[in-house]
């Protein structure tokens, strides 16, 4: 293969890149917008703050879950599926009627550019 040829191929592969992680940018934006979204008041990686540490959350939840729990949290907590089943086993909040996540109005579009960069952590 010639040389130009192999460079115009990376070159267009390298074009694609952005827009293949555009999601997860907004959703890091998001995350740290201490005014809207307000997460980084209650959670952080590597540390437990208010809320669960979320440290390696893409090993526990799937995207569709949290995009669930954003966008209705109570719904998802009292939903009884396993991925909530484990949470509030870790949480030590089984059988505990209410959750005290309050999640600030967030829109389906929004809660899953969170998901998308909550899955790269």
């Amino acid at each position: 293969m010639k040389k130009s040829v192999l460079v115009a191929i990376v070159v267009a592969n390298l074009a694609i890149v952005p827009s293949v992680f555009a999601d997860a940018k907004n959703g890091e934006k998001l995350f740290n917008d201490k005014g809207a979204m307000k997460c980084t008041i209650c959670h952080a990686f590597g540390k437990k703050v208010v809320g669960p540490d979320l440290a390696d959350v893409s090993k526990r939840h799937t995207p569709k879950w949290i995009v669930s729990w954003l966008t209705n949290t109570q719904a998802t907590w009292t939903g009884g599926d396993p991925e909530t089943a484990d949470l509030q086993k870790r949480v030590n909040k089984v059988g505990k009627p209410k959750t005290a996540h309050a999640t600030p109005p967030v829109s389906e579009a929004q809660a899953t550019d969170i998901a998308d960069f909550l899955m790269t952590k």
